[in-house]
């Protein structure tokens, strides 16, 4: 089974940037060594028998490289995880270095030497930081996730196929308690009303928190949606709106099984923070639903519920 890469546009971006800076960076320094040693240093250093030009001019020659492996790893169709990591840890690495040289030696540095030494730390710092976030949403797994976050909007896909017949995922993906069996984040679904396009219910995550959801749209042996009520005083979570389909559809290797989230957070910069986190964690439990959901399908694994077992039993599950 292929692998799927998705969420990679920050981490990507802030490739970019750090390749850009360090191209100018090391571009100044092969073409200028002489007007950058006058102006970083006091008392020009002579390391090894090679003087500060050389140095410098040494310096700029590895940030040329260095460019060039963060544009390539950017540029990728599929990011590498530890190249990405290496580059971080890189910058990491020179961050230190600079503080360390400015406090083992301050009678090195102009006063303007140490400016510039401080301001690339920090921009330096600030891709490292950034990459990390971006390798935090990075999301790679055998279902094709794609997470889109606008502001404080965030649109999830989720989509897998299985070899199961539409009956057979039809009747898995329907029934609504047997959710909770397949879901990281929910441990309890109770119908509490209805059925159809009627239907409501309760669920509860793992610290036993729960909510209501109303049935948007029931199409039957195709789709039904649930609107959250995250108006309730009770509910739980910052998110001021979420909504989601699940649907099916026929395809030649068998189902496409999708699954569409719209979350919208509430105002604040903590709920905003907390909500630019969010994609990486939904991300890897939309996966994980619907390669559970695929084994149950295909029979590879046993539903907790009985009225899932492959045909043979003759029933068939309903959605209440």
């Amino acid at each position: 089974m292929s692998m799927h890469q998705s969420n990679a546009r920050p981490l990507r971006l802030a490739l970019s940037a750090n390749g850009i800076f360090s191209l100018l960076t090391g571009a100044s320094c092969v073409l200028a060594p002489m007007a950058i040693v006058s102006l970083v240093f006091a008392h020009p250093p002579v390391l090894f028998g090679i003087a500060a030009p050389t140095l410098i001019t040494e310096l700029g020659i590895g940030l040329l490289a260095f460019a060039a492996l963060v544009f390539w790893t950017a540029g990728q169709s599929t990011v590498h995880r530890g190249r990405a990591k290496l580059i971080t840890l890189l910058d990491i690495g020179w961050v230190l270095i600079s503080a360390i040289l400015l406090i083992a030696a301050p009678g090195l540095w102009t006063s303007s030497g140490v400016a510039i030494v401080i301001v690339v730390a920090v921009i330096v710092a600030a891709f490292a930081l950034e990459q990390a976030f971006g390798l935090h949403l990075l999301y790679q797994g055998k279902s094709d996730v794609d997470a889109i976050r606008r502001g404080n909007q965030l649109a999830l896909t989720a989509k897998a196929v299985t070899q199961a017949s539409p009956e057979r995922v039809w009747q898995v993906m329907s029934h609504q308690e047997a959710y909770a069996d397949v879901a990281d984040n929910i441990s309890k679904v109770e119908v509490t009303k209805g059925s159809g396009s009627s239907l409501e219910r309760r669920c509860y995550d793992n610290d036993g928190k729960s909510w209501n959801e109303s049935c948007t749209l029931w199409d039957e042996g195709r789709a039904f949606a649930f609107r959250v009520h995250t108006e309730a005083p009770d509910y739980p979570y910052p998110i001021s709106a979420l909504s989601g389909e699940w649907s099916l559809s026929p395809v030649p290797d068998g189902t496409q099984i999708q699954m569409t989230f719209h979350v919208t957070a509430k105002s604040g910069l903590i709920n905003a923070l907390m909500f630019r986190l969010m994609a990486a964690p939904f991300s890897v439990i939309c996966d994980r639903l619907l390669q559970r959901w695929i084994e149950i399908m295909e029979g590879t694994a046993r539903p907790a519920h009985d009225d899932l077992a492959l045909p043979g039993n003759g029933s068939a599950a309903q959605p209440v």
